[in-house]
């Protein structure tokens, strides 16, 4: 998985892409949050548009990022998740704990 950081105002963009599953994928995303945090970038959008899988440990990265992100009281937020990932994050309950957007703009406005 390839991971770009990005900025717009407040807002880091992190996309990600390549799938979110057990191994160096998940543990990237967790490095990355952890750094981020250390820079004090806690406004964090996660951009799912290229990862067209996520297995149990990419969402159990996922729920550490937004627990580790909220507890410096930053925030975490979904962009463009796969149908795939939409129906995970459905199913786990994660939808109505994760902000999730389908528009960059109005998910960066959202903070």
């Amino acid at each position: 998985m390839e991971i770009h950081i990005r900025t717009n105002g407040k807002v880091t963009i992190i996309d990600l892409a390549g799938n979110l599953i057990i191994g160096k994928s998940e543990e990237s995303l967790r490095m990355t949050i952890t750094q981020l945090i250390a820079e004090e970038r806690v406004m964090l959008l996660l951009n799912l548009a290229d990862v067209p899988t996520i297995d149990s440990s990419g969402i159990g990265a996922m729920i550490k990022s937004f627990t580790s992100v909220k507890a410096v009281n930053g925030k975490l937020k979904v962009l463009k998740p796969s149908r795939m990932a939409h129906q995970l994050l459905s199913i786990t309950g994660l939808l109505s704990v994760l902000e999730t957007f389908e528009d960059e703009k109005t998910a960066i406005s959202s903070f």
